[in-house]
């Protein structure tokens, strides 16, 4: 089974892969121009690639609320939705409440850092990093890996 947990934004998105519970790859996505169909054409091509590299089964996005969902952020769930059903892949989504919810001990960004680099050491640099800056940067990509985590938690639990 492979996830890719996808914490969506308009200027940058937080990816994450877990192939057979493991963490394969991460990274955060930048997108630096203002909202037109080509910028959101470019992000759903570099989801298109994690797709089609990794052969993912699921989807799981992370979500903002929906006082924060913009018209472009309602277009780029169409065209995500459009390209897992297109690639038949199953989709969850997450809002950063539901996380919450499911894992107690995360009440911030901070804890949420934490927790994700406890469950998969090999993000300690970015975590380490990410924790003396100012300005968060990779914060959406460690979103991705709790959200994609849960599912496969979810998932286990119910098998």
């Amino acid at each position: 089974m492979v996830i890719l947990g996808i914490s969506i934004g308009t200027r940058s998105s937080g990816i994450a892969i877990l192939h057979n519970g493991k963490l394969v790859a991460w990274n955060t996505l930048s997108f630096r121009n203002v909202w037109t169909e080509k910028k959101a054409d470019k992000i759903v091509s570099r989801y298109d690639a994690y797709l089609k590299k990794h052969k993912v089964t699921t989807v799981v996005l992370k979500i903002p609320p929906l006082s924060h969902q913009t018209d472009a952020i309602l277009n780029l769930l169409q065209r995500i939705r459009e390209l897992v059903t297109y690639h038949g892949c199953m989709v969850e989504y997450k809002t950063k409440e539901e996380v919450k919810k499911a894992i107690p001990e995360i009440r911030n960004t901070r804890q949420l850092i934490s927790h994700a680099s406890n469950l998969y050491p090999v993000l300690l640099p970015e975590s380490m990093q990410e924790l003396s800056n100012r300005h968060s940067y990779h914060h959406k990509m460690f979103e991705a890996v709790i959200v994609a985590h849960m599912w496969k938690q979810e998932r286990d639990r119910g098998a």
